[in-house]
């Protein structure tokens, strides 16, 4: 659940939101199906965005060997050179890793949000649709 203590996030007004929404989509002809495309579209961009943290997580450790096109070159066919150089890299960009790595854990949090909030949309658009049908029924 979304912790309502975090700085910013108004729960009961993005909740009061999130309904009028869905009954706005619900009383349009089409709501249910561009509601689902919505839903569609957002987990593979969540996705997508998880794949591209992922990539940069990796990216952003320190670098162990040298890529494979420069591995033997001179001046790096050298075991000493290449171990200065790495060792030399590392230190050289040790804050930036920091950067990277607190960059990197923010947008996982932010993912992360991003799929309880679907999760959300999801259960109150259930819960809206299982009330229309009881309200149909009476």
């Amino acid at each position: 659940m979304i912790d309502s203590a975090a700085p910013g996030v108004d729960l009961e007004e993005l909740v009061a939101r999130v309904r009028q929404r869905v009954a706005e989509m619900r009383e349009a002809p089409t709501g249910h199906v561009a509601l689902d495309a919505r839903e569609l579209r957002s987990s593979v961009f969540i996705d997508s965005l998880e794949a591209h943290t992922n990539i940069a997580d990796q990216k952003s450790q320190i670098r162990t060997q040298w890529p494979s096109n420069i591995g033997m070159t001179f001046p790096f066919g050298f075991a000493r050179v290449r171990g200065t150089c790495l060792a030399l890299l590392a230190f050289l960009f040790k804050d930036q890793r920091h950067v990277n790595a607190a960059l990197v854990a923010a947008f996982r949090d932010q993912i992360s949000l991003n799929r309880q909030l679907i999760e959300q949309v999801r259960a109150l658009r259930d819960e809206l649709e299982a009330r229309t049908i009881v309200d149909r029924e009476r």
